[in-house]
Protein backbone atom coordinates (compact mmCIF):
# COMPACT_ATOMS: atom_id res chain seq x y z
CA UNK A 1 0.00 0.00 0.00
CA UNK A 2 1.51 3.66 -1.12
CA UNK A 3 1.89 6.40 1.12
CA UNK A 4 -0.60 8.37 -1.39
CA UNK A 5 -3.34 5.42 -1.03
CA UNK A 6 -2.88 5.70 2.81
CA UNK A 7 -3.38 9.59 2.87
CA UNK A 8 -6.42 9.17 0.28
CA UNK A 9 -8.15 6.78 2.70
CA UNK A 10 -7.65 8.84 5.73
CA UNK A 11 -8.75 12.04 3.71
CA UNK A 12 -11.85 13.73 4.28
CA UNK A 13 -12.86 15.56 0.99
CA UNK A 14 -16.16 16.74 2.30
CA UNK A 15 -14.30 18.85 5.04
CA UNK A 16 -11.01 19.63 3.21
CA UNK A 17 -9.76 21.45 -0.15
CA UNK A 18 -12.47 23.91 -1.43
CA UNK A 19 -14.88 22.67 1.58
CA UNK A 20 -12.56 23.10 4.14
CA UNK A 21 -14.48 25.40 6.57
CA UNK A 22 -12.33 28.21 8.10
CA UNK A 23 -14.37 28.68 11.62
CA UNK A 24 -13.87 24.95 11.93
CA UNK A 25 -10.22 24.48 11.21
CA UNK A 26 -9.76 27.95 13.59
CA UNK A 27 -10.99 26.50 16.18
CA UNK A 28 -9.36 22.80 15.88
CA UNK A 29 -6.17 24.57 15.70
CA UNK A 30 -7.13 26.46 18.87
CA UNK A 31 -8.02 23.11 20.66
CA UNK A 32 -4.60 22.09 18.86
CA UNK A 33 -2.33 24.62 20.55
CA UNK A 34 -3.72 24.59 24.07
CA UNK A 35 -3.69 20.69 24.00
CA UNK A 36 0.15 21.16 23.53
CA UNK A 37 0.80 23.79 25.90
CA UNK A 38 -0.83 21.77 28.09
CA UNK A 39 0.82 18.92 27.53
CA UNK A 40 4.86 21.44 27.58
CA UNK A 41 3.47 22.50 31.18
CA UNK A 42 2.45 19.02 32.56
CA UNK A 43 5.30 17.32 31.28
CA UNK A 44 7.86 19.70 32.28
CA UNK A 45 10.71 20.99 30.79
CA UNK A 46 12.83 17.99 29.94
CA UNK A 47 10.73 16.35 27.73
CA UNK A 48 7.19 18.64 27.60
CA UNK A 49 8.67 20.84 24.85
CA UNK A 50 9.47 17.72 22.52
CA UNK A 51 6.02 15.87 23.15
CA UNK A 52 4.25 18.92 22.79
CA UNK A 53 5.64 19.37 19.54
CA UNK A 54 5.22 16.01 18.48
CA UNK A 55 1.68 16.25 19.35
CA UNK A 56 0.95 19.87 17.31
CA UNK A 57 2.29 18.38 14.45
CA UNK A 58 0.09 15.31 14.79
CA UNK A 59 -2.41 17.40 15.36
CA UNK A 60 -1.86 19.87 12.13
CA UNK A 61 -1.15 16.53 10.08
CA UNK A 62 -4.65 15.56 11.06
CA UNK A 63 -6.67 18.84 10.37
CA UNK A 64 -4.57 18.97 7.21
CA UNK A 65 -5.89 15.19 6.01
CA UNK A 66 -9.58 15.36 7.64
CA UNK A 67 -10.66 19.23 8.23
CA UNK A 68 -10.76 18.77 12.26
CA UNK A 69 -8.91 17.09 14.65
CA UNK A 70 -12.27 16.61 17.61
CA UNK A 71 -14.53 14.37 16.21
CA UNK A 72 -17.99 16.14 15.59
CA UNK A 73 -16.43 19.29 14.90
CA UNK A 74 -19.30 21.15 12.79
CA UNK A 75 -22.09 19.82 14.95
CA UNK A 76 -20.04 21.76 17.51
CA UNK A 77 -19.69 24.59 15.55
CA UNK A 78 -22.77 24.62 14.29
CA UNK A 79 -24.45 24.46 17.97
CA UNK A 80 -22.02 26.26 19.94
CA UNK A 81 -20.77 28.64 17.84
CA UNK A 82 -22.40 32.13 17.92
CA UNK A 83 -23.77 33.80 15.08
CA UNK A 84 -21.52 36.68 15.30
CA UNK A 85 -19.02 34.86 14.71
CA UNK A 86 -19.83 33.02 11.95
CA UNK A 87 -20.50 36.13 10.22
CA UNK A 88 -16.64 36.94 10.57
CA UNK A 89 -16.26 34.11 7.90
CA UNK A 90 -19.07 34.79 5.73
CA UNK A 91 -21.16 31.65 7.45
CA UNK A 92 -23.98 33.44 9.11
CA UNK A 93 -27.42 33.05 7.55
CA UNK A 94 -27.34 36.22 5.39
CA UNK A 95 -26.21 34.88 2.67
CA UNK A 96 -27.59 38.50 0.77
CA UNK A 97 -25.53 40.47 3.08
CA UNK A 98 -22.91 41.19 0.04
CA UNK A 99 -25.26 41.58 -2.89
CA UNK A 100 -26.36 45.44 -4.03
CA UNK A 101 -28.06 46.81 -1.16
CA UNK A 102 -32.47 47.60 -1.22
CA UNK A 103 -33.09 51.19 -1.01
CA UNK A 104 -35.21 52.40 2.19
CA UNK A 105 -38.39 52.27 1.84
CA UNK A 106 -38.62 50.54 -1.75
CA UNK A 107 -41.40 47.55 -1.35
CA UNK A 108 -40.28 45.10 -4.28
CA UNK A 109 -44.28 43.79 -4.54
CA UNK A 110 -46.06 47.12 -4.22
CA UNK A 111 -43.98 47.96 -7.06
CA UNK A 112 -44.93 44.95 -8.82
CA UNK A 113 -48.36 45.17 -8.06
CA UNK A 114 -48.35 48.72 -9.77
CA UNK A 115 -46.56 47.70 -12.83
CA UNK A 116 -49.40 45.20 -13.62
CA UNK A 117 -46.41 42.56 -13.36
CA UNK A 118 -48.65 40.47 -10.71
CA UNK A 119 -52.35 40.28 -9.99
CA UNK A 120 -54.45 38.81 -7.79
CA UNK A 121 -55.68 35.00 -8.24
CA UNK A 122 -59.23 34.10 -9.27
CA UNK A 123 -59.96 33.40 -5.49
CA UNK A 124 -58.38 36.68 -4.11
CA UNK A 125 -55.87 34.59 -1.50
CA UNK A 126 -52.65 35.10 -3.96
CA UNK A 127 -50.66 36.95 -6.60
CA UNK A 128 -49.51 35.41 -9.58
CA UNK A 129 -47.90 37.05 -13.30
CA UNK A 130 -50.32 38.71 -15.16
CA UNK A 131 -51.44 37.32 -18.22
CA UNK A 132 -49.54 39.63 -20.59
CA UNK A 133 -46.42 39.86 -18.44
CA UNK A 134 -46.26 36.07 -18.51
CA UNK A 135 -46.71 35.81 -22.00
CA UNK A 136 -43.83 38.47 -22.59
CA UNK A 137 -41.53 36.54 -20.03
CA UNK A 138 -42.07 33.47 -21.96
CA UNK A 139 -41.14 34.98 -25.36
CA UNK A 140 -38.04 36.74 -23.61
CA UNK A 141 -37.12 33.24 -21.86
CA UNK A 142 -37.03 31.50 -25.78
CA UNK A 143 -35.60 34.74 -27.27
CA UNK A 144 -32.51 34.36 -23.93
CA UNK A 145 -31.82 30.66 -24.67
CA UNK A 146 -31.24 31.24 -28.32
CA UNK A 147 -28.31 33.73 -27.75
CA UNK A 148 -27.07 30.99 -24.73
CA UNK A 149 -26.85 28.40 -27.10
CA UNK A 150 -25.44 30.86 -29.99
CA UNK A 151 -22.94 32.74 -27.58
CA UNK A 152 -20.15 31.76 -25.51
CA UNK A 153 -20.53 34.39 -23.40
CA UNK A 154 -24.22 34.84 -23.31
CA UNK A 155 -23.77 34.75 -19.46
CA UNK A 156 -21.39 37.71 -18.97
CA UNK A 157 -23.69 40.14 -21.83
CA UNK A 158 -26.73 38.67 -20.00
CA UNK A 159 -25.32 40.22 -16.48
CA UNK A 160 -23.89 43.09 -18.14
CA UNK A 161 -27.58 44.01 -19.39
CA UNK A 162 -29.21 43.24 -16.47
CA UNK A 163 -27.17 45.35 -14.27
CA UNK A 164 -26.26 48.31 -16.40
CA UNK A 165 -22.70 47.96 -15.78
CA UNK A 166 -19.49 47.58 -18.05
CA UNK A 167 -19.31 43.83 -19.17
CA UNK A 168 -15.41 44.20 -19.02
CA UNK A 169 -15.86 44.92 -15.31
CA UNK A 170 -18.22 41.71 -14.60
CA UNK A 171 -17.39 38.36 -13.81
CA UNK A 172 -20.39 35.21 -13.17
CA UNK A 173 -19.06 32.15 -11.23
CA UNK A 174 -21.19 29.01 -11.07
CA UNK A 175 -20.48 26.78 -7.86
CA UNK A 176 -22.63 23.92 -8.84
CA UNK A 177 -25.21 24.82 -9.05
CA UNK A 178 -25.15 28.29 -8.11
CA UNK A 179 -23.91 31.47 -8.80
CA UNK A 180 -22.50 34.66 -7.76
CA UNK A 181 -21.58 37.70 -10.30
CA UNK A 182 -18.96 40.28 -9.16
CA UNK A 183 -18.20 44.03 -10.46
CA UNK A 184 -14.90 44.91 -10.09
CA UNK A 185 -13.93 42.16 -7.20
CA UNK A 186 -17.29 43.05 -4.87
CA UNK A 187 -20.41 41.03 -4.84
CA UNK A 188 -23.34 42.34 -7.05
CA UNK A 189 -25.74 39.54 -6.92
CA UNK A 190 -26.26 35.55 -6.42
CA UNK A 191 -28.53 33.45 -7.78
CA UNK A 192 -29.68 29.54 -6.80
CA UNK A 193 -29.60 28.50 -10.37
CA UNK A 194 -29.15 29.22 -13.43
CA UNK A 195 -32.85 28.95 -14.68
CA UNK A 196 -32.92 31.59 -11.98
CA UNK A 197 -31.06 33.65 -13.16
CA UNK A 198 -32.48 33.22 -16.88
CA UNK A 199 -35.88 34.18 -15.17
CA UNK A 200 -34.27 36.98 -13.78
CA UNK A 201 -32.44 38.24 -17.57
CA UNK A 202 -36.08 37.73 -19.14
CA UNK A 203 -37.72 39.75 -16.85
CA UNK A 204 -35.08 42.51 -16.66
CA UNK A 205 -35.73 42.57 -20.59
CA UNK A 206 -39.77 43.20 -20.24
CA UNK A 207 -39.67 45.41 -17.55
CA UNK A 208 -37.05 47.29 -19.58
CA UNK A 209 -38.90 47.59 -22.52
CA UNK A 210 -42.33 48.24 -20.87
CA UNK A 211 -41.80 50.59 -18.03
CA UNK A 212 -39.68 53.91 -18.35
CA UNK A 213 -38.96 54.05 -14.75
CA UNK A 214 -37.12 50.83 -14.05
CA UNK A 215 -33.28 51.35 -15.68
CA UNK A 216 -34.33 54.46 -13.51
CA UNK A 217 -34.52 52.49 -10.45
CA UNK A 218 -30.80 51.93 -8.20
CA UNK A 219 -29.54 48.08 -8.93
CA UNK A 220 -30.62 46.77 -5.87
CA UNK A 221 -34.04 47.98 -6.01
CA UNK A 222 -34.40 45.87 -9.21
CA UNK A 223 -32.38 43.03 -7.63
CA UNK A 224 -34.91 42.72 -5.18
CA UNK A 225 -38.22 43.49 -7.59
CA UNK A 226 -36.73 40.72 -9.36
CA UNK A 227 -35.72 38.05 -6.82
CA UNK A 228 -40.03 38.88 -5.44
CA UNK A 229 -40.75 38.13 -9.06
CA UNK A 230 -39.00 34.75 -9.24
CA UNK A 231 -41.59 33.59 -6.14
CA UNK A 232 -44.55 33.85 -7.96
CA UNK A 233 -42.83 31.76 -11.29
CA UNK A 234 -44.78 28.66 -12.02
CA UNK A 235 -42.81 27.25 -14.73
CA UNK A 236 -39.77 26.58 -15.12
CA UNK A 237 -37.22 28.68 -17.23
CA UNK A 238 -35.46 25.13 -17.91
CA UNK A 239 -37.17 22.67 -18.67
CA UNK A 240 -41.07 23.93 -18.47
CA UNK A 241 -41.68 21.25 -15.38
CA UNK A 242 -43.73 23.11 -12.60
CA UNK A 243 -42.51 25.52 -9.81
CA UNK A 244 -43.65 24.50 -6.30
CA UNK A 245 -43.13 26.50 -3.21
CA UNK A 246 -41.72 23.93 -0.01
CA UNK A 247 -40.08 24.30 3.38
CA UNK A 248 -37.39 22.80 4.30
CA UNK A 249 -34.12 22.65 6.34
CA UNK A 250 -30.86 23.55 4.78
CA UNK A 251 -27.87 22.09 6.43
CA UNK A 252 -24.09 23.41 5.77
CA UNK A 253 -21.09 22.55 7.62
CA UNK A 254 -21.48 25.39 10.45
CA UNK A 255 -25.28 26.52 9.63
CA UNK A 256 -28.70 25.20 10.23
CA UNK A 257 -31.43 27.36 8.84
CA UNK A 258 -34.84 27.12 8.02
CA UNK A 259 -35.69 28.20 4.23
CA UNK A 260 -39.25 28.04 1.65
CA UNK A 261 -38.00 27.81 -1.89
CA UNK A 262 -39.57 27.35 -5.29
CA UNK A 263 -38.04 24.36 -6.65
CA UNK A 264 -38.90 22.68 -10.16
CA UNK A 265 -40.53 19.40 -9.98
CA UNK A 266 -39.46 18.62 -13.39
CA UNK A 267 -35.50 19.52 -12.98
CA UNK A 268 -35.44 19.97 -8.97
CA UNK A 269 -33.78 23.82 -10.09
CA UNK A 270 -34.46 25.99 -7.48
CA UNK A 271 -35.40 29.19 -8.43
CA UNK A 272 -35.96 31.08 -5.11
CA UNK A 273 -34.95 30.59 -1.53
CA UNK A 274 -35.59 33.47 1.74
CA UNK A 275 -34.72 32.03 5.27
CA UNK A 276 -38.35 31.78 7.24
CA UNK A 277 -39.11 34.27 9.56
CA UNK A 278 -37.80 33.40 12.97
CA UNK A 279 -41.44 32.85 14.45
CA UNK A 280 -42.90 30.51 12.06
CA UNK A 281 -39.58 28.32 12.25
CA UNK A 282 -40.10 28.03 16.07
CA UNK A 283 -43.29 27.20 15.58
CA UNK A 284 -42.59 24.42 13.29
CA UNK A 285 -39.97 22.86 15.65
Amino acid sequence: MTASHTIGRLRRPEYTGENRCVPCTIVNLGIAATLAAVIAVAVGPSLGPALAAVVLVGSLVAIWLRGYLVPGTPELTKRYLPSWALALFGKDSDRHAESAAVPDGFDPEAYLLSAGVLAETADGNDFAFAPEFADAWRDALDREGAVAAARADADLAALSTLTGLDEATLSLDWHGASGVAFADGSVIGRWESRPAFRADVAADRVLAASRDDWAALPLGARSAALGALRLFVDECPACAGDVALEERVVESCCTSRDVVAARCRGCDARLFEMDLPESIAVERD
